[in-house]
């Protein structure tokens, strides 16, 4: 299998990255855990993968702060205040958690064998404890709390380990707490922004994405990244349904294993 992926160069693999980003950031199957099992098969270095990661996250980011702009633009408004409570809360725990752990990921975890494993784990997430019965979810999103916030950034957390997928946790952990599902897209989106741009802008500051994201390369990726993730973010707003989350689950089950097999 590396043999053929390696024939592609790593141009074509960057590519092909990129649009790997795009598909995989906004469903729940891992984009993290994809780009390292696929930077592995593609051949790629491995070395500044954590940053190639975030300066491709960059390009799904702007997608996703368009399909939240008008959310963002309640904000800005009055009556907006469960819509602080969820982002900020979330931007709390995820900030307090990510920052220490940064080193810890980038060294130990952004790994095939790990990727595959926690793939693993978002399979139990969508197969296992994903809610069966839509019949208690009914807050929506500006019935945020403070409580609801800090919550739903543990769940964001967990996709702080490359393969559990942060659209994955946070749809579930939304819906745990009783928000309807179009709400718990809607709040997993919106919270997944200070996290993705914090990131970006914490490796920008230390040189990582910065230089990285002036390569020509680079450039496009994040570009192929942007447009196939604003058509991703149409199809999974209206793909949360239990049955449509237990399939995204199985599938996860299946790279896990592809990629541990392969490591």
């Amino acid at each position: 299998m590396n043999t053929v992926l390696l024939a592609l160069g790593a141009t074509a693999g960057l590519l092909l990255l990129g649009a790997i980003q795009g598909a995989t950031e906004f469903l729940p199957v891992s984009s993290s855990g994809h780009l390292v099992v696929f930077g592995h098969w593609f051949g790629l270095e491995t070395e500044g993968s954590l940053s190639r990661e975030i300066a491709l996250h960059f390009g799904t980011l702007v997608a996703v702060v368009l399909f939240c702009f008008a959310d963002l633009r309640r904000m800005l408004g009055s009556g907006s205040a469960g819509l602080w409570k969820l982002a900020v809360g979330a931007s709390v725990v995820t900030a307090g958690l990510g920052i220490p752990l940064k080193k810890l990921i980038e060294e130990d975890l952004s790994n095939p064998t790990a990727a595959g494993c926690f793939l693993l784990v978002t399979t139990v997430l969508l197969v296992v404890v994903a809610p069966k019965d839509d019949t208690k979810q009914s807050r929506v999103v500006e019935d945020g709390t403070w409580a609801h916030g800090l919550a739903m950034g543990l769940f964001q957390s967990l996709a702080l380990a490359p393969g559990v997928s942060r659209a994955g946790a946070t749809i579930v952990g939304a819906l745990l707490l009783g928000y309807r599902r179009p709400d718990a897209v809607r709040i997993a989106f919106l919270i997944s922004i200070p996290a993705v741009g914090g990131a970006v802008l914490l490796d920008t500051v230390k040189g990582g994405t910065a230089e990285l994201a002036l390569e020509p390369t680079m450039i496009a990726a994040m570009a192929v990244a942007c447009v196939v993730g604003t058509v991703a973010l149409r199809f999974i707003a209206v793909r949360v349904d239990p049955v449509s989350l237990r399939r995204f689950g199985w599938y996860t089950a299946a790279m896990g294993v592809a990629a541990i097999l392969t490591a």
